[in-house]
């Protein structure tokens, strides 16, 4: 099981990196807009960090994607 969740842990990971980057902004201005920290949206990025299913919730709100983008891979 836990092959599964490091797997999802880096696909998520880049596909938020991915929406930041297509949005066009900073690692500071993504977090402005989502009411976070950047340091939280680096460790992310970095693989340092998880992201909660309210947070991939708030993020398909907020950029108009649907929550099945966090979990899909190129």
């Amino acid at each position: 099981m836990q092959k599964y969740e490091v797997m999802y842990h880096m696909i998520i990971s880049a596909n938020i990196k991915k929406l930041r980057k297509s949005s066009k902004l900073s690692q500071e201005e993504f977090a402005e807009k989502i009411n976070c920290s950047r340091e939280f949206i680096s460790r992310v990025e970095n693989l340092k960090e998880k992201v909660s299913l309210k947070m991939i919730l708030k993020l398909s709100e907020i950029f108009k994607v649907s929550p099945k983008y966090f979990f899909e891979e190129d």
